[in-house]
C-alpha cells in the first residue's frame, strides 16, 4: 500500500504547485510544501483525517499497516480538498 499511497500523492503533486516532494519508505511518507503547512494540517483535521505537520511545512502521512486502498482514496480525496480549500483562500 505504500507504493500506492506514494503513487496518489505524486499525482496530487501534479495537482497543486505547493507541493514539492513526496518522500517516504514503506507507510511513512512525508510531503514536503513550499508554504506552512499548519493550515492544510488543521483542515485535514476538521475533515476527519489525521496527519501530522512537522518542520513547518512537511506533512507527515502514516497510516495504519493495515490501510487499504479504500481507506487511501478517502485520504487522498480529504488532503486534496484541504489544499483547494486552504490555497483559495489566501
Amino acid at each position: 500500500m505504500g507504493t500506492y499511497l506514494i503513487q496518489e500523492l505524486n499525482a496530487l503533486k501534479k495537482k497543486h504547485s505547493i507541493i514539492k516532494e513526496v518522500r517516504g519508505v514503506g507507510l511513512m511518507i512525508g510531503m514536503e510544501l513550499t508554504i506552512d503547512g499548519t493550515a492544510i494540517f488543521k483542515e485535514c483535521f476538521n475533515r476527519g483525517l489525521i496527519i501530522n505537520c512537522t518542520q513547518g511545512n512537511v506533512l507527515r502521512i502514516m497510516p495504519a499497516l493495515n490501510v487499504t486502498k479504500k481507506q487511501i482514496d478517502k485520504a487522498i480525496f480529504i488532503l486534496d480538498k484541504a489544499i483547494e480549500t486552504v490555497t483559495t483562500t489566501k
